[in-house]
């Protein structure tokens, strides 16, 4: 029984001091259609850190216009026909931000977007929203007595645990978007070579037909495709 509650306790404590509720994280992969605006609305807050990026995976020339506006309407940052794009900065107002694709240069190719926005604190790393951190620290530590200094130090373990792993997921996510990239553009040469292949082998045919009867109608006094070649002055 005592261990029981004692498991109960641990995991309890586990769900509601270890596990943080970690702030904005946000990825998309998007198609922007040719000739076409899209754009994505977020409301931020003032002060907050966030780190943008964005990459085209794929279609045309590979590239896309990008904007950022302010709640103001204000641009923030502005790019054309890039092929990928990395911003980090500290917002000035609260409201809701826009992120704006812009294909419109483009008449036939839609272009795939990978784009992701996240908030950092002041260590750089993904922002967290502790909160149970105010429940902790406003009972004494004799009420907790030793379990607050162990309760703290798996805090801080699953908490460098919870970074590394971060850490290995965003270079997943890289490694993932190079590996999207290389195979759509893989695809796009196996049909590209595939089209004009089939075109090369209708047009060696179509000029081979062409020359065994051309080649025929030179024997033939009867034809007139020979007739012709051989011109009307020939005598028979």
């Amino acid at each position: 029984m005592f261990y029981k509650l004692n498991f109960n306790l641990f995991f309890f404590l586990f769900i509601t001091l270890v596990i943080p509720l970690y702030g904005l994280d946000i990825e998309l992969t998007v198609i922007i259609p040719a000739n076409q605006r899209e754009c994505f609305h977020q409301i931020l807050e003032q002060d907050k850190k966030i780190e943008i990026e964005y990459e085209v995976l794929a279609g045309g020339d590979i590239d896309i216009n990008y904007w950022f506006y302010s709640p103001t309407n204000r641009i923030l940052q502005t790019e054309f026909k890039k092929h990928d794009g990395h911003q980090r900065l500290k917002l000035e107002e609260t409201g809701e931000y826009r992120f704006c694709f812009d294909n419109s240069f483009s008449r036939f190719s839609q272009k795939q977007v990978y784009f992701s926005l996240r908030s950092f604190n002041e260590q750089g790393i993904v922002e967290k929203d502790d909160v149970t951190e105010s429940w902790i620290n406003s009972m004494d530590k004799d009420e907790l007595g030793d379990l607050q200094d162990k309760i703290q130090d798996i805090k801080d373990l699953f908490q460098r645990i919870w970074d590394s792993m971060e850490a290995a997921q965003r270079y997943q996510n890289i490694f993932k978007n190079f590996e999207v990239h290389d195979r759509i553009l893989a695809e796009n040469n196996f049909d590209r070579i595939n089209f004009w292949s089939t075109i090369n082998l209708t047009l060696m045919i179509i000029v081979t037909i062409i020359q065994v009867i051309t080649i025929r109608s030179l024997f033939e006094v009867n034809s007139a495709y020979g007739k012709f070649l051989r011109g009307k002055n020939t005598k028979n």
